[in-house]
C-alpha cells in the first residue's frame, strides 16, 4: 500500500487538484470543449467564443489524464467563466464534479467506473464524443451547453 500512497501523491504534483465547491463549472466546460471538435456539428459554438478560440481538430480517446495547451485552456476558461483553467487533470475527477451527485467516478483500466461498479466497458476505446454521449444517456452528466 506504500506504493500506491506515494504514486498518488505523485500524480497529485502533476494534476492541478479541482475542488468540490469551485470547479463544477470548470468541469463541465473541460466536457463541453471534448464535446465539440471539428465535424462534430457543434464546433461553431467555440469558435463563437471570440478570436483565438478554436475546437480541437479530432475526436480523440478519452485518457485518465488530460493535458491542456494554452489554446485549451483559453476555451475552457471562456466556457467556464473561471480566471484559471488547469495544466493537467484526471478525467475521472473531471466527470465527478461535472456529475455534482456525490458519486466517484474514475478509470479502472479501460471500463469506466461509478464507486465500484463498471457503467461503460471498454471506455477507452470509444472516442471522447461517444464517451461523453455515454455519460449523458447513463444521465450522469447534463448535455453540455454552449
Amino acid at each position: 500500500m506504500k506504493h500506491v500512497r506515494l504514486f498518488e501523491q505523485f500524480t497529485e504534483t502533476l494534476n492541478e487538484k479541482l475542488k468540490a465547491g469551485r470547479d463544477e463549472a470548470l468541469a463541465r466546460a473541460i466536457l463541453a470543449y471534448y464535446y465539440a471538435p471539428e465535424g462534430s456539428g457543434r464546433e461553431d459554438a467555440i469558435r463563437e467564443l471570440g478570436p483565438g478560440i478554436h475546437p480541437i481538430k479530432y475526436d480523440g480517446n478519452p485518457q485518465n489524464q488530460l493535458s491542456f495547451s494554452n489554446w485549451t485552456k483559453d476555451a475552457i476558461k471562456r466556457l467556464s467563466g473561471a480566471r484559471r483553467a488547469p495544466g493537467k487533470v484526471m478525467l475521472g475527477e473531471v466527470v465527478t464534479l461535472a456529475a455534482d451527485n456525490g458519486k466517484l467516478y474514475y478509470f479502472d483500466d479501460v471500463s469506466f467506473v461509478e464507486g465500484d461498479k463498471t457503467i461503460i466497458s471498454g471506455a477507452m476505446k470509444m472516442k471522447m464524443t461517444e464517451f461523453i454521449d455515454e455519460l449523458i444517456k447513463l444521465k450522469v452528466i447534463d448535455t453540455p451547453k454552449y
